[in-house]
């Protein structure tokens, strides 16, 4: 099945690298994005997908930050990414979206910030074990959007916890 995932992510590079995807009519979701720490790009970040609770492929970030994948259609994904000093950030991309024949979309593009592990010290972080995000289609937008309601939420569970790693820090 990586195989499979890997020769169609192949396919996907080699047509937006060629700036011929703005849409796509497909099985697959095409899904691309950057991570940094807020300001600059982060390299050398693990891209994990997993499909349930089996790890179905991963990928290390280029110089720029950048990813690429393509999920299956009809399927639940969850794509954690990973860098050493940095908490780990989970998003459940949901593709079983019940879709039209010959519906067409456009790629997943996804702006990911990495938070530094050293700015929750002194805070309980359970809270972030959660994913940060869910996406899922939407057919008023005819795209794959994040839930804004659940991420909203996971955004003041993060606030609340910044706050809380302050104080804790100036008790020390």
């Amino acid at each position: 099945m990586e195989r499979n995932l890997h020769a169609r992510l192949c396919l996907f590079l080699l047509l937006a690298l060629n700036g011929s995807l703005f849409a796509q009519q497909t099985s697959i979701l095409p899904v691309h994005g950057r991570i940094t720490d807020g300001d600059k790009k982060l390299d050398g970040c693990e891209v994990i997908i997993f499909e349930g609770n089996e790890q179905v492929s991963s990928q290390t970030t280029d110089r720029s930050g950048r990813f690429g994948v393509g999920l299956e259609l009809e399927k639940e994904y969850a794509v954690e990414f990973r860098r050493e000093g940095f908490v780990p950030k989970r998003i459940v991309i949901d593709t079983r979206a019940k879709l039209e024949d010959g519906l067409i979309f456009s790629p997943l593009v996804m702006d990911v910030s990495m938070l530094l592990a050293s700015k929750y010290e002194g805070a309980d972080t359970d809270v972030l074990d959660f994913p940060f995000a869910i996406v899922r289609y939407d057919k008023k937008a005819n795209a794959f959007i994040q839930d804004p309601t659940y991420t909203a939420g996971m955004i003041r569970a993060n606030g609340a916890l910044l706050l809380m790693a302050g104080r804790a820090s100036k008790e020390r």
